[in-house]
């Protein structure tokens, strides 16, 4: 019998693929996968930017301790500079007043501050996730100039999200373990070899964490796809695509209930009011009550902990929470506002240049307050903009904090055209929602992409006008 030449391709691929594996360990799945994205790269000028994003919240180890964002990004940026010699694609687009060049003052800073704070020997470690935000940001603003550009984005964002949806479920399901040792000091001692996310998931408790460093960085992933994937659902005309859609928010929906991320929760509610706020005169008259009693609450320390904490307490009491790897709603809370005051403390310290990019760890625990009284501390301060002030100083936290704005008043400038203003509520919801995460998370990764295509519906609103 006579094989074909359509089966011998993919048999003999198998057959190579299955050595590997043997020859190599599963590593070498690894490596096929960055083979394909190196020739989806070479394939179109804006694929080296979709893979990239589609990286977000892999962190994982690929070979040697090179993690995949360290092998994919400068492989991304030098096919886009390629592509852009041989007039294949644009040039990276850096000078777009003024977010282009608050971000250039932004990285520019991050990169003197580390230097000043560690020298040339502390460089490498910390400044390898400059680029890696440098590019998320300018490449937005170069790929995305229409609003068919801004869905396809969307569609990279969620096919991603339910790659790490399978993932997490994996986890969750069969203790399949990503590499990383963020579990490392979790649960037992280590025993006979076995790391902490093992004995973590042998006891019977199970956080996961997917492609991510922590569960926090994974839920505030979903915290950007799930709205995204969520706002094609409600405008996709195929009922095919709506079913498949559907199947992808219930198991992101999935994925993100098991990284237990309670701080989370705030950050979708924020963004299911704002949805709201723009098709319910009833939500608007809500919020702004809430608001009221708000700033009310805000002026006493004790309400706000109250409140909380039984939020917390509510959420904890749930019998299928009692698995998870968590602190006490106390604890948690405790822990966040010793670890802000410290970092307030550390910047009054060092006000100009900070501590250095990533170095907070190094330095905030010496300025907690008397009053502190928490066993141990996150590995750095929960606020993102206390964060950056600290580590990089006033100047930095400036051009950090004018981004934020310029990416409200984008969006602000998109709602008035119609064939944005979905795309700008859509932008605004995540925004806010993550503003409020980050009241009680440091830094993430995906803010440099939504702060980007905030600033690049304004431009495409600016352009329609």
């Amino acid at each position: 019998m006579k094989t074909s030449q359509a089966t011998v391709g993919p048999s003999l691929a198998g057959a190579v693929l299955g050595a590997s594996v043997l020859a190599l360990s599963t590593k070498a799945l690894a490596i096929v996968v960055a083979g394909t994205a190196l020739a989806a790269m070479a394939s179109s000028a804006v694929f080296p930017y979709y893979i990239l994003v589609a990286t977000i919240p892999v962190q994982v180890d690929l070979l040697g301790g090179i993690t995949v964002t360290k092998f994919i990004t400068p492989l991304a940026i030098g096919m886009v500079l390629l592509n852009a010699l041989i007039y294949r694609g644009p040039w990276p687009v850096v000078a777009r007043w003024p977010a282009g060049y608050l971000a250039i003052l932004f990285f520019v800073t991050s990169m003197a501050s580390l230097l000043l704070a560690e020298g040339v020997r502390g460089f490498p470690g910390e400044a390898a996730k400059i680029p890696v935000y440098w590019a998320l940001f300018f490449f937005t603003l170069t790929f995305n100039r229409t609003a068919g550009d801004l869905r396809r984005l969307l569609w990279i964002i969620t096919l991603t999200a339910i790659a790490e949806a399978l993932i997490t479920a994996a986890q969750v399901q069969y203790g399949f373990v990503m590499p990383g040792d963020w579990r490392s000091n979790i649960g037992l001692p280590s025993e006979g070899g076995m790391d902490g996310a093992f004995m973590s998931f042998s006891e019977g408790k199970i956080r996961a964490e997917g492609t991510t460093a922590h569960p926090i960085l994974l839920a505030s992933f979903f915290l950007m796809a799930i709205p995204c994937t969520a706002f094609l659902f409600m405008t996709e005309g195929s009922s095919r695509v709506k079913v498949f859609l559907c199947g992808a928010l219930v198991l992101m929906g999935y994925a993100w209930f098991y990284t237990f991320a309670r701080s989370s929760i705030i950050g979708f509610a924020v963004v299911c009011v704002v949805t709201m706020w723009f098709h319910s005169k009833l939500t608007r008259n809500l919020v702004l009550a809430g608001i009221g009693i708000l700033i009310t609450s805000l002026l006493s320390y004790q309400v706000i902990s109250q409140v909380f904490q039984t939020g917390i307490q509510l959420f904890d009491s749930q019998s299928l929470f009692g698995k998870a790897d968590l602190n006490d709603g106390s604890g948690s809370f405790d822990f966040r506002i010793e670890s802000i005051v410290g970092g307030w403390n550390l910047f009054w310290v060092h006000p100009w240049f900070g501590v250095g990019f990533g170095q907070s760890i190094n330095h905030y625990t010496t300025y907690l307050p008397a009053w502190a009284t928490h066993p141990f501390h996150p590995a750095t301060i929960h606020n993102v903009f206390l964060e950056v002030a600290c580590e990089l100083g006033v100047f930095a936290t400036s051009a950090f904090i004018g981004l934020w704005i310029w990416a409200f008043v984008s969006v602000r400038r998109a709602l008035r055209i119609v064939e944005l203003r979905p795309y700008a509520v859509l932008l605004l919801g995540i925004l806010l929602g993550q503003a409020a995460f980050l009241m009680i998370t440091p830094m993430v990764r995906e803010i440099w992409l939504t702060l980007a295509m905030a600033t690049a519906i304004g431009h495409m609103a600016r352009k329609a006008t």
